[in-house]
């Protein structure tokens, strides 16, 4: 690794993914100072006791997705210090209701659309400028197969309207923003099925997810691993503008 830091924003690392992509980055990229925005990163212990294994290199920051103001806030207190982001991870999500789309509240919809969708956007809206001014600047969005329209027969047993409708909506964004934007790499990446707190919760059947857990879900830290694996070797030509698999390939839309 270069002796220059390579800055990074994490949306959503308090917890899940987003916490163990903080982590893989600390332990692999020795150069890294990770800013790991979250709700109430005072209430993360673990992410406390990264901050403090990495001193100066883990920032717990708090960060709400969708809060514009909030959002610029932070973009200019690292502008202020780094003058750049190298890579920014729209990592916070919701997936909190399942059920046949007739019985879906409205409301459930627009709370998936506010923080999966709007979120990663106003992110991205309040960052633009600092990726610019990063030699490789990356955005990547957390996604799922969830959203993908062609895979809805594959995936119909899973009632995840709201959680599914807003991952398409955010895929169709960061692939917009691929195409509008020729100096950046940007994409929306599936970590496949990972074993966390809002997974379990997203799903209404225990049963069906404890066999799921045993056949086809990987713990957070094995993923995290992965994407780390995918994302630093990513390159505008090769990855811009497509819907990764957390194996290496590429989903449809």
């Amino acid at each position: 690794m270069s002796n220059t830091p390579n800055i990074y924003f994490v949306a959503g690392a308090t917890r899940g993914i987003g916490l163990a992509i903080v982590a893989e980055i600390a332990a692999k990229d020795n150069t890294a100072i990770i800013y790991a925005g979250g709700r109430k990163p005072q209430d993360a212990p673990i992410l406390s006791s990264l901050a403090s294994k990495y001193p100066g290199r883990i920032v717990p920051i708090k960060y709400v997705a969708g809060d514009e103001e909030g959002n610029k806030a932070i973009a200019n207190e690292i502008f202020a210090k780094h003058g750049r982001v190298d890579t920014l991870i729209a990592n916070a999500g919701i997936a909190n209701f399942a059920g046949k789309i007739h019985a879906v509240p409205v409301k459930s919809f627009e709370d998936h659309f506010s923080v999966n969708v709007l979120g990663p956007i106003v992110l991205f809206q309040a960052f633009r400028d600092l990726l610019k001014a990063s030699a490789q600047p990356r955005f990547i969005a957390i996604t799922s197969t969830a959203g993908s329209i062609e895979l809805i027969p594959t995936l119909n047993s899973f009632d995840l309207g709201p959680y599914g409708t807003s991952k398409a909506a955010l895929n169709w964004v960061i692939r917009k923003i691929h195409f509008e934007n020729d100096w950046l790499i940007a994409y929306p990446q599936c970590p496949g099925s990972v074993d966390t707190d809002m997974a379990r919760a997203a799903m209404d059947d225990p049963t069906v997810y404890q066999e799921m857990l045993e056949k086809h879900i990987r713990q957070p830290d094995v993923v995290a691993s992965m994407l780390f694996n995918i994302f630093s070797a990513s390159t505008r030509e090769k990855d811009g503008g497509q819907f990764h698999s957390v194996e290496g390939g590429i989903h449809p839309w």
